[in-house]
Formats: structure tokens, sequence, C-alpha cells
């Protein structure tokens, strides 16, 4: 799987309200016109993990990949 690297998930995620979870992440990814490097990951996240902000969003994901790959 892709990844994004922090500008390119930064710029998709610049609207979302945080605290949020997997489903608001993904909700406005896919209307900032996210691709798959983006979706893929972000829909990888644990469905009820709660994100306070873009760095911990990028914690989870950074977490994410050293563990599955």
């Amino acid at each position: 799987m892709s990844f994004p690297d922090h500008d390119t998930l930064s710029r998709h995620l610049a609207g979302v309200r945080y605290p949020c979870g997997r489903a608001e992440l993904l909700r406005q990814a896919t209307a900032a016109g996210a691709g798959d490097d983006v979706l893929g990951p972000l829909g990888a996240l644990a469905a009820e993990a709660r994100y306070d902000d873009l760095d911990g969003v990028w914690t989870a994901l950074e977490t994410n990949r050293s563990t599955s790959g």
C-alpha cells in the first residue's frame, strides 16, 4: 500500500474538525479528492480510535505502517 507524505495528508484533512474518528477523516479526505495513497492508510486506522489533531493521525498512520510491513 502506498503512503502519503505529511503535506499531502495535511492538505486532504484541512477541513477536519478535531477530535474525530476514522469515519470523519475518510469523509473529509474523500471530499478533498484524496486518492488511494491517502484513503487506504486512513481506512486501516482503528474504527473506535479518536484523533485530537493531525499529528495524532500522522502518528497512528506511522504506527500502522511500521507494524504492517
